[in-house]
């Protein structure tokens, strides 16, 4: 077996199914990281903050603006059989016309929208923004869609396609042609995945049929609270970075946002794993093989996102100034508290409420989160600054996946069981236990080389040849069956 071809057997292995989706967003995530940074040489400033204000907006629009259809297709497209079509046109449908609503009303309102926003430069770029947030919700069901119908090599390839046309569009149009292009690269981006998706439709990829009102009513059901918990998320998500801007001065912001910028490695992990969770909990959620599912798709996690975070303070220190250069050293120990997020997303309790279909419970407890959420940041703020403002959404964070994780107890558990039947704590413990273990050597290969690209790039280099080595070493036992946990 060839060296490429044991990479590919160790992927499916350790992510099984979404291993194609992981690797497409680590893909996209890099080709996210690297735009800016050329962008940057290609901009001046005034120039570069308008595209991240531009894409601010599109971002949050495309966010707040599915309004749960896209995620219901993960919920009834494995249920749907034969009607599932429908399904796929109730969101297509609507997206569109919604898509095309909120365009017009950027036309119409940006220039009121950035005077209040203090983002004014963004209202001679209406006519792209507008068209870029229409086309972009138009597309949005595109992976989702493909990855609900088991096509999950297909939405890993629209991923990776998507992000690198984009930073290609993007990085030409400003250097060969001026700043106001790059919207309109963008533009042109988002009607190519408008128009792939039309496609594959159109060829019967994935389905669609006739609307069904019955149908449609279920779906609204699921979508509309789903919905509702999404925006509360995002009001609970940013609340910590509104918060910070708007007590402290633009500088220490920004060692706030340095300090979190490997944050976005949960999503790259967490996203698709949970995704194809969702799938399979649609087809086995309250039986034996529900629990399974859930077990493989926590070690999963926990397999990435701790060896991540051990790897995140053992050379953070390192790594920040090599990227932000050392205006930013303040940024480390704020850095060090903020990698104790990423070990919370081992476990997946959205993606277990929302394949339950409990998405009145979410959006009513997402309204407490974002109340915990205020309460913690601004406590924190006011007894310890800046990095109380970390700890109180870190405390809010834990405690309210505590509580989700209580809930699905009832879908996982059915007839009964204690809280700690939801987790394979033997699996997370050798997990733990090779992540921290393989800190030795790395931190050991660090501590022999002053030059710091050589030093961080050995010890990283070490760490996950030593995690791995471990990871084989201690192997999971015969795990008891699911049935018996749920006893």
């Amino acid at each position: 077996m060839t060296p490429i071809a044991r990479l590919r057997e160790l992927g499916r292995t350790a992510l099984g199914e979404s291993s194609p989706l992981v690797a497409s967003r680590l893909a996209s995530a890099a080709l996210t990281f690297a735009l800016p940074l050329v962008l940057v040489r290609l901009l001046d400033p005034d120039a570069f903050g308008t595209y991240k204000q531009f894409f601010l907006v599109g971002q949050t629009l495309l966010l707040v603006g599915q309004v749960g259809l896209t995620q219901s297709l993960y919920y009834f497209l494995p249920r749907g059989g034969e009607e599932r079509g429908a399904y796929v046109t109730h969101t297509l449908v609507v997206l569109s016309l919604l898509g095309a609503v909120l365009g017009l009303a950027i036309y119409l309102g940006a220039p009121a929208f950035g005077g209040k926003m203090g983002i004014g430069e963004l209202e001679p770029l209406r006519l792209p923004l507008a068209l870029y947030a229409a086309l972009m919700l138009a597309a949005a069901p595109l992976e989702g869609a493909l990855t609900s119908e088991g096509k999950i090599g297909g939405a890993a390839i629209a991923y990776v396609v998507t992000d690198a046309v984009r930073a290609s569009a993007l990085i030409l149009a400003a250097k060969l042609v001026g700043e106001v292009a790059i919207f309109w690269a963008a533009v042109g981006v988002a009607a190519l995945r408008a128009g792939a998706l039309a496609l594959l439709v159109a060829r019967r990829t994935l389905p669609a049929s006739r609307p069904h009102r019955k149908l449609w009513r279920k779906q609204l059901a699921f979508a509309l609270p789903f919905a509702g918990a999404i925006w509360l998320y995002v009001g609970q998500r940013y609340f910590a970075q509104y918060a910070v801007a708007a007590r402290f001065d633009a500088a220490t912001f920004a060692l706030y946002a340095v300090a979190a910028f490997h944050l976005p490695v949960v999503d790259i992990v967490f996203t698709p794993i949970s995704e194809v969770l969702m799938v399979h909990l649609g087809k086995t959620l309250g039986k034996a093989d529900g629990l399974a599912a859930w077990d493989d798709a926590v070690e999963k996690l926990a397999s990435l996102l701790l060896p991540a975070a051990c790897g995140a303070w053992l050379l953070g220190g390192d790594v920040l100034p090599l990227l932000f250069t050392h205006k930013y050293d303040a940024a480390v120990p704020l850095f060090f508290l903020t990698t104790f997020e990423i070990p919370l997303a081992v476990v997946p309790v959205d993606a277990l409420l929302r394949a339950a279909g409990d998405t009145r419970f979410l959006f009513g407890f997402n309204a407490v989160r974002v109340a915990m959420t205020a309460a913690g940041v601004l406590s924190g703020i006011h007894f310890w600054g800046l990095r109380g403002a970390i700890v109180g959404s870190l405390v809010s964070e834990a405690l309210a996946r505590l509580v989700m994780l209580a809930r699905g107890r009832r879908f996982l558990l059915p007839r009964g069981g204690k809280l700690s039947a939801m987790l394979d704590g033997a699996a997370l413990f050798r997990v733990a236990l090779a992540s921290a273990l393989a800190c030795v050597p790395a931190w050991a290969v660090k501590r022999a080389f002053a030059a710091p690209v050589e030093s961080v790039l050995l010890s990283a280099l070490t760490y996950g040849a030593f995690y791995l080595g471990l990871r084989q070493l201690l192997k999971p036992r015969a795990r008891l069956h699911p049935a018996d946990l749920a006893a």
